[in-house]
């Protein structure tokens, strides 16, 4: 405590004692004795310069504050030149978008100051990528570089990040940074000049207090327009893990953003609307068997949708002699959760036995999928050559495929053969799990942890478990996998470390390399509604 001056220059010991917990000890001065009037001038130099302090110590404390929370900061960019459509080069939901070519700069700015706390910028493409794409972040004052967001293979709605040290965000709030492009082909990013783009795809600054996200992040996240991906099995495995979520959890939230999602998709007249994996339209038609499981939600949301007489024709048109649903000389994994399970689904809706038979017969063809103790992507029939063994993406198509399609038909067909293979493949994967939790992007190799696969994997476990096709002794393993998967959350909720889409071939999947991804998240929650 201290005794204020008084305006004439005494002391004042009967003035009220104060104290301030924001101002230090050694700030505040006592004043004990009379002053002349000389001495009282001295001396209000000095005070004067203290109690000048005061504020300004104050208000530098108040501004030191710690940041708390999870915020997203857009960021302008300059720079940038506007993607080009055509009516055969499209842009998801006609979104706005810019793009770099090789070699160009572009310059993003934060809409507001960033706090001091931990930081993340974030790029998203717009455009499908088959190729690797490097964005080297620099300061704008003096070039240093800050590090390099890493794109490869990518399909569009995903989110790149690239981590910044703390130290940095004075001058990002001051002049921003500048982002050059190393490629052979143009980068396409969404950007934020159109309202109806979801800020989180525009680039952005994401600040944060925390490491890693919890579970109400993650759900906050993924029951939302944020979790949507390009229409296809990416944006399937959202929408099943969106109505498990549903039916299992009682989450409303579930149900509207699977109705968000779906008119992103669809007009009013029930027109699809969308692009294949090369940005060309494919409005109101399937691409190949790995487009058709969004069907498996829509005929839950809408059994009589004028869409589905179309997918049932699609799926005709790719069905070779022996009742083989491939299209091709060629047996994927996918088939079983993209194919069998949604015919399964509309079997079941439509009171139609042939279609739920032929969901069953998909499950049998793929049989071959699970020899010698490994679960394999790929069978090529016309050279009996197996590709992909033990990749847990693979794994998990086939398993989750299985046991949702048992788990729909169990009160129509009960097929004993199948349900043995199932267990069969069930019992392959355990085997390598790892002592963390997870698998690993293949799961007999020494690589990166796959936190989609994993999700799959323990989301077939549980859907037999919950239905009384595994035994509960199996619970342990998905529980574990889920402690494990909490680590991998980014503040806002997005799942990290998925296994790239399967563009780069065996070497790229079998490499650290691993991503943000939603439809990872679709797999994630589909574990969690069944634990």
């Amino acid at each position: 405590m201290y005794y204020l001056i008084g305006v004439d220059g005494r002391s004042d010991k009967k003035a009220k004692r104060y104290t301030s917990p924001t101002i230090p000890y050694h700030f505040i001065f006592f004043i004990l004795q009379p002053m002349n009037r000389r001495n009282f001038i001295k001396d209000l130099q000095i005070g004067g310069i203290a109690l000048y302090t005061v504020p300004a110590i104050t208000w530098q404390c108040s501004q030191q504050k710690p940041f708390e929370g999870t915020k997203m900061i857009p960021a302008g960019v300059t720079g940038a030149e506007k993607v080009i459509t055509t009516p055969d080069f499209r842009v998801a939901f006609g979104w706005s978008a810019e793009q770099m070519e090789s070699g160009d700069t572009i310059t993003v700015k934060p809409a507001e100051d960033i706090p001091k706390a931990d930081l993340y910028l974030r790029f998203t493409p717009a455009l499908e990528m088959r190729d690797i794409k490097l964005l080297s972040v620099f300061t704008v004052e003096n070039d240093e570089l800050l590090g390099v967001i890493d794109i490869r293979n990518s399909s569009v709605l995903v989110p790149y990040e690239l981590k910044i040290d703390q130290q940095y965000i004075d001058t990002i709030n001051r002049n921003g940074l500048k982002i050059t492009l190393e490629s052979e082909k143009p980068f396409g990013f969404f950007t934020q000049s159109s309202e109806a783009v979801h800020p989180v795809f525009t680039p952005h600054f994401l600040v944060s207090s925390k490491e890693k996200g919890d579970l109400n992040d993650f759900l906050d996240c993924f029951m939302s327009v944020q979790s949507i991906q390009a229409f296809g099995w990416r944006e399937g495995t959202v929408l099943d893990g969106l109505w498990q979520l549903y039916t299992k959890k009682g989450e409303e939230r579930a149900l509207q953003a699977i109705k968000d999602h779906f008119d992103l998709y669809f007009d009013a007249n029930q027109d699809l609307h969308y692009e294949n994996s090369h940005n060309v339209p494919r409005d109101n038609r399937i691409d190949g068997i790995e487009s058709t499981i969004p069907y498996a939600t829509l005929t839950r949301i809408n059994p009589n949708h004028k869409m589905l007489k179309n997918v049932i024709t699609g799926l005709e048109g790719e069905t070779r002699e022996n009742g083989m649903i491939t299209g091709s000389l060629t047996l994927t994994a996918e088939g079983c959760y993209t194919v069998a399970y949604p015919l399964a689904v509309i079997g079941k809706a439509w009171n139609d036995t042939s279609l739920m038979q032929k969901a069953i017969e998909q499950l049998k063809h793929r049989f071959v999928l699970i020899e010698d103790e490994s679960l394999y992507l790929r069978y090529y029939t016309d050279r009996d050559e197996y590709t992909f063994r033990n990749w847990a993406r693979g794994a998990a198509w086939i398993l989750l495929g299985f046991a949702r399609t048992i788990v729909e038909l169990k009160d129509d067909i009960q097929d004993e053969e199948v349900l043995e293979k199932f267990k069969e493949g069930i019992d392959i994967a355990l085997a390598m799990q790892q002592e963390n939790g997870l698998w690993n992007g293949f799961m007999h190799m020494d690589n990166a942890p796959d936190t989609s696969g994993s999700s799959g994997v323990c989301a077939a476990i549980m859907t037999g478990i919950n239905n009384g096709l595994l035994p509960e002794s199996y619970r342990a393993h998905a529980e574990r996998c889920w402690i494990a998967l909490q680590d991998y959350l980014t503040p806002d909720g997005f799942l990290k470390s998925v296994s790239q889409d399967n563009r780069g071939g065996e070497a790229l999947q079998a490499s650290d390399y691993r991503v943000i991804a939603q439809m990872g998240m679709g797999l994630m929650a589909q574990l969690y509604a069944e634990l």
